[in-house]
Protein backbone atom coordinates (compact mmCIF):
# COMPACT_ATOMS: atom_id res chain seq x y z
CA UNK A 1 0.00 0.00 0.00
CA UNK A 2 1.10 3.67 -0.80
CA UNK A 3 1.17 6.50 1.63
CA UNK A 4 2.06 8.82 -1.14
CA UNK A 5 -0.05 11.43 -3.30
CA UNK A 6 0.51 13.63 -5.94
CA UNK A 7 -1.67 16.53 -6.90
CA UNK A 8 -1.09 17.04 -10.95
CA UNK A 9 -1.12 19.52 -12.81
CA UNK A 10 -3.99 21.10 -14.75
CA UNK A 11 -4.74 18.69 -17.65
CA UNK A 12 -7.46 17.15 -19.98
CA UNK A 13 -8.97 13.83 -19.26
CA UNK A 14 -8.95 11.13 -21.41
CA UNK A 15 -11.56 8.37 -22.22
CA UNK A 16 -12.38 8.64 -18.29
CA UNK A 17 -14.52 6.42 -16.30
CA UNK A 18 -14.97 8.28 -13.33
CA UNK A 19 -18.71 7.85 -12.37
CA UNK A 20 -19.44 4.21 -13.42
CA UNK A 21 -16.42 1.79 -13.42
CA UNK A 22 -15.56 0.39 -16.28
CA UNK A 23 -15.54 -3.80 -16.18
CA UNK A 24 -14.33 -4.43 -19.91
CA UNK A 25 -11.36 -5.88 -18.11
CA UNK A 26 -12.12 -6.54 -14.31
CA UNK A 27 -15.57 -7.69 -13.61
CA UNK A 28 -15.55 -5.25 -10.22
CA UNK A 29 -14.41 -2.29 -12.10
CA UNK A 30 -11.90 0.04 -13.13
CA UNK A 31 -12.17 3.94 -12.12
CA UNK A 32 -10.00 5.95 -14.39
CA UNK A 33 -8.42 9.24 -15.46
CA UNK A 34 -5.56 9.14 -17.78
CA UNK A 35 -4.56 13.23 -18.01
CA UNK A 36 -3.00 14.74 -20.47
CA UNK A 37 -0.33 17.81 -19.30
CA UNK A 38 2.16 20.41 -21.34
CA UNK A 39 5.33 18.55 -20.55
CA UNK A 40 6.35 21.86 -19.26
CA UNK A 41 4.21 21.78 -16.89
CA UNK A 42 4.32 17.83 -15.96
CA UNK A 43 8.00 18.37 -15.34
CA UNK A 44 7.98 18.51 -11.74
CA UNK A 45 5.66 15.55 -11.11
CA UNK A 46 7.53 13.43 -13.70
CA UNK A 47 11.12 13.84 -11.35
CA UNK A 48 9.16 13.14 -8.22
CA UNK A 49 7.67 10.20 -9.46
CA UNK A 50 10.80 9.22 -11.00
CA UNK A 51 12.48 9.37 -8.17
CA UNK A 52 9.90 7.23 -6.05
CA UNK A 53 9.81 4.32 -9.17
CA UNK A 54 14.01 4.08 -9.05
CA UNK A 55 13.84 4.26 -4.98
CA UNK A 56 11.47 1.46 -5.27
CA UNK A 57 12.68 -0.53 -8.25
CA UNK A 58 16.60 0.64 -8.18
CA UNK A 59 15.74 1.88 -12.08
CA UNK A 60 14.53 5.27 -13.47
CA UNK A 61 11.64 4.51 -15.31
CA UNK A 62 11.49 4.68 -19.56
CA UNK A 63 10.66 8.35 -20.29
CA UNK A 64 8.34 7.45 -23.80
CA UNK A 65 6.06 4.95 -21.77
CA UNK A 66 6.22 3.71 -18.17
CA UNK A 67 3.64 2.57 -15.51
CA UNK A 68 2.75 6.00 -14.48
CA UNK A 69 2.94 8.13 -17.90
CA UNK A 70 3.41 8.16 -21.88
CA UNK A 71 4.63 10.45 -24.16
CA UNK A 72 1.17 11.39 -25.95
CA UNK A 73 1.30 10.85 -29.95
CA UNK A 74 -1.14 12.37 -32.14
CA UNK A 75 -3.01 9.50 -33.29
CA UNK A 76 -3.52 11.15 -37.25
CA UNK A 77 0.07 12.04 -37.73
CA UNK A 78 1.74 9.74 -35.58
CA UNK A 79 4.06 12.89 -34.01
CA UNK A 80 4.33 13.65 -30.56
CA UNK A 81 2.18 16.83 -29.50
CA UNK A 82 4.32 17.84 -26.72
CA UNK A 83 2.13 16.80 -23.84
CA UNK A 84 2.43 13.73 -21.35
CA UNK A 85 -0.52 11.55 -20.76
CA UNK A 86 -0.40 10.30 -16.70
CA UNK A 87 -2.23 7.03 -16.14
CA UNK A 88 -4.51 6.91 -13.60
CA UNK A 89 -6.55 4.00 -12.41
CA UNK A 90 -7.91 2.23 -9.39
CA UNK A 91 -9.65 -1.26 -9.42
CA UNK A 92 -12.68 -2.24 -6.88
CA UNK A 93 -11.69 -4.96 -4.62
CA UNK A 94 -13.81 -7.71 -3.03
CA UNK A 95 -13.07 -7.70 1.24
CA UNK A 96 -12.31 -10.95 2.64
CA UNK A 97 -16.08 -10.68 4.01
CA UNK A 98 -17.39 -10.15 1.03
CA UNK A 99 -18.14 -6.74 1.01
CA UNK A 100 -17.46 -4.70 -2.08
CA UNK A 101 -14.57 -1.34 -1.77
CA UNK A 102 -15.48 0.64 -4.46
CA UNK A 103 -12.87 2.87 -4.90
CA UNK A 104 -14.91 5.62 -6.98
CA UNK A 105 -12.66 8.68 -6.70
CA UNK A 106 -14.19 11.33 -5.14
CA UNK A 107 -15.46 15.03 -7.50
CA UNK A 108 -15.64 18.48 -6.73
CA UNK A 109 -15.97 21.39 -8.96
CA UNK A 110 -13.84 24.62 -9.17
CA UNK A 111 -15.34 25.49 -5.90
CA UNK A 112 -14.47 23.03 -4.11
CA UNK A 113 -18.22 21.26 -3.32
CA UNK A 114 -18.42 18.43 -4.27
CA UNK A 115 -20.53 16.63 -6.64
CA UNK A 116 -21.82 13.76 -8.72
CA UNK A 117 -20.92 13.82 -12.46
CA UNK A 118 -19.75 12.05 -15.27
CA UNK A 119 -17.29 13.71 -17.10
CA UNK A 120 -16.33 12.74 -20.37
CA UNK A 121 -12.88 13.22 -22.82
CA UNK A 122 -12.04 16.54 -22.93
CA UNK A 123 -12.88 17.64 -19.25
CA UNK A 124 -10.41 20.02 -18.05
CA UNK A 125 -9.47 18.83 -14.29
CA UNK A 126 -6.73 18.45 -11.48
CA UNK A 127 -6.33 14.44 -10.19
CA UNK A 128 -4.88 14.04 -6.93
CA UNK A 129 -3.62 10.11 -7.02
CA UNK A 130 -2.11 7.85 -4.43
CA UNK A 131 1.58 6.42 -5.76
CA UNK A 132 1.54 3.21 -5.23
CA UNK A 133 4.70 1.06 -5.41
CA UNK A 134 3.90 -2.33 -5.95
CA UNK A 135 5.86 -5.67 -6.09
CA UNK A 136 4.19 -8.99 -7.80
CA UNK A 137 5.60 -11.70 -9.81
CA UNK A 138 8.70 -10.86 -9.35
CA UNK A 139 8.12 -7.31 -10.65
CA UNK A 140 8.67 -3.68 -9.52
CA UNK A 141 7.26 -0.96 -10.60
CA UNK A 142 4.93 2.32 -9.26
CA UNK A 143 1.49 3.18 -10.15
CA UNK A 144 -1.13 5.90 -10.44
CA UNK A 145 -4.72 5.94 -8.31
CA UNK A 146 -6.86 8.37 -8.55
CA UNK A 147 -8.42 9.19 -5.19
CA UNK A 148 -10.06 12.54 -6.04
CA UNK A 149 -10.63 15.08 -9.33
CA UNK A 150 -11.26 18.79 -9.24
CA UNK A 151 -13.15 19.76 -12.62
CA UNK A 152 -12.58 23.10 -13.62
CA UNK A 153 -14.25 22.98 -17.29
CA UNK A 154 -16.67 20.11 -17.84
CA UNK A 155 -17.66 17.94 -20.71
CA UNK A 156 -19.85 15.56 -19.28
CA UNK A 157 -20.40 12.41 -21.23
CA UNK A 158 -23.29 12.55 -23.98
CA UNK A 159 -24.21 15.52 -22.70
CA UNK A 160 -24.39 18.15 -25.51
CA UNK A 161 -24.76 21.58 -24.27
CA UNK A 162 -28.00 23.89 -24.06
CA UNK A 163 -27.22 26.07 -26.57
CA UNK A 164 -26.17 23.15 -29.17
CA UNK A 165 -30.12 22.50 -29.23
CA UNK A 166 -30.92 25.99 -29.93
CA UNK A 167 -31.80 27.17 -25.99
CA UNK A 168 -30.79 30.04 -24.98
CA UNK A 169 -30.80 31.47 -21.21
CA UNK A 170 -34.04 33.08 -20.03
CA UNK A 171 -34.80 35.16 -16.62
CA UNK A 172 -36.82 34.44 -14.27
CA UNK A 173 -37.67 30.94 -15.59
CA UNK A 174 -36.60 27.20 -13.75
CA UNK A 175 -33.30 27.02 -12.34
CA UNK A 176 -32.36 23.97 -11.17
CA UNK A 177 -30.59 23.98 -7.40
CA UNK A 178 -26.72 23.41 -7.12
CA UNK A 179 -25.30 19.73 -6.58
CA UNK A 180 -25.62 18.62 -3.06
CA UNK A 181 -23.71 15.39 -2.80
CA UNK A 182 -23.04 13.59 -0.12
CA UNK A 183 -19.94 10.89 -0.56
CA UNK A 184 -19.97 8.70 2.20
CA UNK A 185 -17.17 5.95 2.90
CA UNK A 186 -16.59 5.38 -0.60
CA UNK A 187 -12.95 6.15 -0.69
CA UNK A 188 -11.75 4.76 2.07
CA UNK A 189 -7.84 5.43 2.16
CA UNK A 190 -6.80 3.51 5.55
CA UNK A 191 -6.59 0.08 5.18
CA UNK A 192 -4.75 -3.98 5.76
CA UNK A 193 -3.85 -5.09 2.84
CA UNK A 194 -5.20 -8.79 4.27
CA UNK A 195 -8.35 -7.45 4.32
CA UNK A 196 -8.62 -8.01 0.31
CA UNK A 197 -8.77 -11.46 -1.40
CA UNK A 198 -7.22 -9.72 -4.19
CA UNK A 199 -5.17 -6.31 -4.74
Amino acid sequence: MSDTKISLPLGRAIYPSLKTADTKFHDLGIYKCNVSVPVKEATSAMEKLSAIHKQHTGKAPVKADNSMWKMEVDEETGEDTGNVIFKCSVKNVRRRDGELWDRRPKQFDAKMNPVNLDPSGGTELYVSAAIYAWDAGGKKGVSLQPQAIQIINLVERGGASADAFGFQEHSGGFEAEASNFSFGDTNETTVKEEDFEDF
